[in-house]
């Protein structure tokens, strides 16, 4: 019972804590117009079917790939908030590197990093997120990508979820749970 109220506190404070850097974010030029578009993306998503399991992966994957790199960030965080996860968006976008938002789950904050790949993950990307995600007091990371993740994707990890493929596409699709 106790348990239950402290994680509905935490969870309450959370929420509080990150909607003036949401405002503040979504009131920005660049920010503003990649959040609508982030949330016009969540909507197509769950639009593009194909006639097996199989093609409709495909072409959700593939409509990924093709679309900006900044509004695919939008999109995993905007998903976020479909799920009622707190978030917290940047203030400004870090390019290459550093973290693409943040997420309340699990009574703490997890970082968040978004990578549109074609190909198979860098172990050094995951590598340098964890490091990232630790020194801004995270207490793990969510590393979403396009790409394919190696057979030792499980062992590059370690304090990282990774999601990618049918787990990727479907949850941004509204049609899966992350958790």
């Amino acid at each position: 019972m106790l348990s239950d109220l402290i994680k509905r506190t935490g969870s309450l404070l959370a929420k509080v804590s990150s909607a003036p850097g949401n405002i503040k974010a979504a009131q920005k030029g660049h920010h503003g117009t990649n959040i609508k578009k982030g949330k016009k993306v969540i909507r197509k998503i769950s639009e593009i079917t194909g006639d097996t399991p199989q093609e409709t992966f495909a072409r959700r994957l593939g409509y990924l790939r093709s679309i900006d790199p900044l509004v695919f960030e939008e999109l995993v965080l905007e998903a976020f908030q479909r799920d009622n996860y707190p978030i917290r968006r940047n203030h400004r976008y870090s390019g290459d590197g550093g973290l693409d938002g943040r997420v309340y789950m699990d009574s703490g904050w997890w970082a968040i990093q978004c990578k549109r790949y074609q190909g198979a993950v860098h172990k050094t990307h995951i590598e340098q997120f964890r490091e990232d995600a630790i020194r801004e007091g995270c207490i793990g990371g969510v590393f979403l990508h396009t790409g394919k993740t190696p057979k030792n994707g499980k062992q590059l990890s370690q304090g990282v979820t990774i999601i990618s493929g049918s787990r990727l596409t479907d949850w941004l699709a509204g049609e899966r749970k992350l958790r």
